[in-house]
């Protein structure tokens, strides 16, 4: 990558260990050895909000684009794909989930809020969520979100200006 290509971060967002729920880290995994375009980066954002923040300044990209599997009461597998509103969140709101996030917390809501709240996201941000069907502890995806592979692929390769390809398989080896 050439430093004076804009960067386009993808980046994966999931809890370690919880199924559905670790779709962002194990997306960004399974996507890893595919042909991105040269401005592309992937990245495991799994780690607290603060954390998630520093990281983002450091890398400074240009468009961000963030993956996730996140409850939002729709049905399983749904695929949720939306611009981030900037809008930074209150004070008071903002110190209940750094407090949270210090404490170790991983949480997409946490994470918009406080990078929002000190402008580390870039216009145009874009978030694509599945909704998971099983939060249990265990590896793998329910069938709902396995099946939503393919889409949310398709979504993140469109934001980032990549030639839409087959999914990948699951992976096979070991964590």
């Amino acid at each position: 990558m050439t430093t004076d290509s804009p960067r386009t971060l993808i980046g994966g967002l999931g809890n370690p260990w919880l199924r559905d729920l670790d779709f962002g880290t194990q997306f960004v995994r399974r996507v890893a050895s595919l042909d991105w375009p040269e401005n592309v980066m992937l990245e495991d954002l799994s780690y607290s909000a603060h954390r998630v923040l520093h990281t983002l300044q450091d890398i400074d990209p240009h468009k961000i684009v963030l993956v996730c599997g996140f409850p939002r009461d729709d049905e399983p597998g749904t695929v949720r794909s939306y611009e981030l509103d900037l809008t930074p969140p209150p004070d008071d709101e903002v110190h209940e989930r750094l407090t949270e996030a210090v404490g170790g917390i991983i949480d997409l809501d946490h994470t918009l809020a406080v990078v929002r709240y000190f402008k580390g996201f870039p216009k145009g941000t874009i978030i694509v969520e599945v909704e998971p069907g099983d939060e249990s502890f265990g590896l793998g995806f329910s069938e709902a979100v396995e099946a939503s592979m393919g889409a949310v692929l398709d979504a993140v390769r469109t934001e980032v200006g990549a030639p839409l390809v087959a999914t990948p398989a699951p992976l096979t080896e070991p964590l």
